[in-house]
């Protein structure tokens, strides 16, 4: 006798395995301290970035500096190259510059898309690295309470690091060394276009 074939869950099926998925694992309170650690990010980097704006480095001089002295591609490339592993450089310093361009929402635009394009290619380096047990290793040690915690919440830890000052590429890089579904990883990830339309907003109206 053959088997009935499985049917797929629904929508609202799956919304109510993932609700109680976070309710045991305790996904709620994480996602709660993450935004928590984003208003407290945000408030400490205007503090700090206004100190040294108004007493150290003109950055309305500097980023105009840049512009004049950098192509527009070359500065877009930049910030992608940082975007890809590590993060080396802030993104709110590209944001700072975006505002001396001429079309400085479209370059945020840019911005974002080249954080996004960023995180990509660091979740394929992390595919790739499951080749190589011995670099895969040193990122597991490296990156090991990312690791326990992105095997704990999957996508929301991916959704917090898009939209937080948590290290974003470290946990693109992650994802793809455990695994995570690329396809989900995409679309978690379109929240960082949210959060460079966030900062813009807050650091467009500032320096």
């Amino acid at each position: 006798m053959s088997q009935r074939p499985k049917r797929p869950r629904t929508v609202r099926r799956n919304l109510e395995v993932t609700h109680r998925f976070y309710q045991i694992t305790g996904g709620y309170r994480f996602l709660l301290e993450g935004l928590r650690k984003l208003g407290i990010g945000i408030a400490i980097f205007i503090a700090v970035f206004w100190a040294i704006n108004t007493y150290l480095v003109d950055f309305k001089s500097l980023t105009e500096w840049v512009t004049s002295n950098f192509p527009w591609g070359v500065v877009i490339l930049t910030q992608l190259a940082s975007e890809v592993v590590t993060g080396v450089i802030a993104p709110e310093l590209f944001i700072i510059w975006a505002k001396s361009t001429d079309y400085p929402w479209l370059t945020l635009l840019a911005l974002a898309s080249a954080s996004y394009a960023g995180g990509v290619i660091s979740y394929l380096i992390g595919v790739k690295l499951q080749k190589f047990p011995r670099v895969h290793r040193f990122a597991t040690q490296r990156f090991e309470k990312q690791f326990t915690q992105i095997r704990r919440f999957g996508g929301l830890l991916i959704f917090i690091a898009a939209l937080t000052p948590l290290p974003f590429p470290p946990v693109c890089l992650i994802s793809g060394t455990v695994g995570f579904k690329f396809k989900w990883f995409l679309q978690v990830c379109l929240v960082r276009f949210l959060r460079f339309g966030i900062y813009g907003a807050i650091l467009f109206g500032i320096f």
